[in-house]
C-alpha cells in the first residue's frame, strides 16, 4: 500500500509560528522573526544619518531647479562677407566632374579632385576662363583663360573624357599643364565640349589687347606639349589593350 502524503496545513505560514514572516505589517513592511528589523517595500530607503521630521524639499535639501542664468560670449565676432572672386562673372556652364593632371616626372595621370568645372565669362570685358574647384574644400584645381585654338581630344577613346593643354594659374604661377576631365555621362561631356568651343570663339575676338608674343608662345608651347603627351598616352593605352 502506497504511503500517504503528509497533510499540508491550510495556511503555509502558520507552521512558522511566531517567528515566521508577517506580511501586511504597518507601514507595508515585513519581518523575519528578528525583533526590530523591518524592511519596507514601496518606499525609498532612508539614509542612516537622516533626522526624523525633515522632508525632501525642506530640511532634507532643496529640490533641483533648472538653471536660468544667461552667458554671453567673451569675444563678439562680427559677420564678415567673403568673396569667391566670381562675383563679376557669369557661368556659361557648371558641371560636376573629376579632373586629372599629367605628371611628367612620374609619367602618369594623377587625380586633381572631384568638383565643379565652370566656364566663367566676365561681365565687363567678356573674357572666358575655366575654373575648377574641389568639392567641400573649394580649393582651386584649374584656373586658366580658354585660349583660342585649344584642342580637346578624347581620352583613350572615351566619349566621357576630354584632354587639353593650357597655361594654368591654379597655383598662383603660370605653368603649362595637361588636363583630363571626366564626366558622369556622354551628354555632360558633349555639353562641356560645346561650351568650351564657344568660349574659344568668344576669346578669339577679345584677346587682341594681350601681348602677341606671350599669347603665341603660350599657345604654341601648350599645343606641342598636348600633342606629345596625348600621343604618348594613346600609345600606352594601345599597348595595354594588346
Amino acid at each position: 500500500m502506497a504511503d500517504e502524503a503528509p497533510a499540508q496545513p491550510a495556511n503555509p505560514f502558520a507552521a512558522l509560528g511566531s517567528t515566521g514572516a508577517a506580511f501586511g505589517a504597518a507601514g507595508g513592511g515585513f519581518t523575519f522573526g528578528v525583533p526590530g528589523v523591518t524592511a519596507a517595500f514601496g518606499a525609498p530607503a532612508k539614509p542612516a544619518d537622516a533626522e526624523d521630521g525633515g522632508d525632501e524639499e525642506g530640511e532634507g535639501g532643496a529640490a533641483e531647479e533648472e538653471c536660468q542664468a544667461e552667458f554671453k560670449p567673451v569675444v563678439q565676432l562680427e559677420e564678415v562677407e567673403t568673396k569667391s572672386g566670381e562675383e563679376d562673372e557669369e557661368a556659361l556652364v557648371d558641371l560636376k566632374c573629376k579632373l586629372y593632371r599629367f605628371d611628367n616626372d612620374n609619367n602618369e595621370w594623377k587625380e586633381r579632385g572631384l568638383g565643379q568645372v565652370k566656364l566663367l565669362q566676365h561681365k565687363e570685358n567678356k573674357k572666358v576662363r575655366l575654373l575648377m574647384r574641389q568639392e567641400k574644400t573649394l580649393k582651386i584645381r584649374a584656373n586658366h583663360i580658354v585660349m583660342p585654338g585649344t584642342k580637346l581630344q578624347e581620352h583613350s577613346g572615351s566619349d566621357k573624357a576630354w584632354v587639353w593643354s593650357a597655361v594654368d594659374f591654379a597655383e598662383e604661377k603660370q605653368k603649362i599643364e595637361l588636363f583630363a576631365v571626366r564626366f558622369g555621362s556622354v551628354e555632360r561631356a558633349q555639353e562641356f565640349k560645346k561650351k568650351f568651343e564657344e568660349a574659344m570663339d568668344i576669346n578669339a575676338g577679345l584677346l587682341g589687347d594681350l601681348p602677341k608674343a606671350d599669347e603665341s608662345a603660350g599657345k604654341e608651347a601648350g599645343e606641342q606639349e598636348a600633342e606629345a603627351l596625348a600621343k604618348e598616352v594613346e600609345e600606352k593605352a594601345t599597348t595595354a589593350d594588346a
